[in-house]
């Protein structure tokens, strides 16, 4: 035995301060109203843990959780929606700014070809009052021409019917002479 008491301080050192110092804790006694109080507080803090536990599963608490997390769900599926409602909005508002830019473009285009169309309606008013002074000059000739056609025919006609006369004259005379 002296052999294996010598043996097991080469394998397990012995801290002889160690050993004595445990021995006399394990020697003493915790005190009993110290052991009552610990007891107590242990109690008194086993109890409302348990309490709270009871009621944290209670089926008001369990459904309330739950609809704590319904509601959580639906507040983030309204939330998604109004996000998607906010980008759907500010699209159309971009759509709605170009609509606008567009009508402006257009309308003053239109203020353009108005001004156009009122600029060429003036010179087709100056260009039919034109013809119609022309057609009035003209008629005014052709009415002037009329009344002077009989005397003009008469002073064309008359030297022609002479000329025509002496023509048929001097046939008849060359015929004449050139049958002798």
């Amino acid at each position: 035995m002296d052999t294996e008491e010598d043996m097991s301080e080469f394998l397990m050192p012995i801290d002889k301060e160690k050993d004595s110092s445990e021995s006399a804790l394990c020697g003493r006694k915790l005190p009993l109203w110290l052991g009552l109080l610990l007891l107590l507080v242990a109690v008194g803090l086993l109890v409302p843990m348990i309490y709270f536990a009871v009621i944290a599963n209670s089926k008001a608490c369990v459904d309330g959780l739950q609809a704590q997390k319904e509601c959580q769900e639906v507040n983030q599926h309204v939330q998604r929606q109004l996000t998607q409602a906010q980008e759907l909005l500010n699209e159309k508002k971009a759509e709605a700014a170009t609509c606008k830019q567009a009508v402006v473009t257009l309308r003053d285009s239109l203020k353009k070809e108005q001004a156009r169309v009122e600029e060429l309606q003036g010179e087709l008013a100056s260009l039919n009052q034109q013809l119609q002074d022309a057609l009035t000059k003209e008629r005014r000739k052709s009415e002037a021409s009329a009344e002077d056609y009989p005397s003009r025919f008469s002073v064309l006609f008359f030297p022609a019917f002479l000329a025509g006369v002496v023509m048929t004259a001097a046939v008849l005379i060359t015929c004449k002479c050139l049958k002798k």
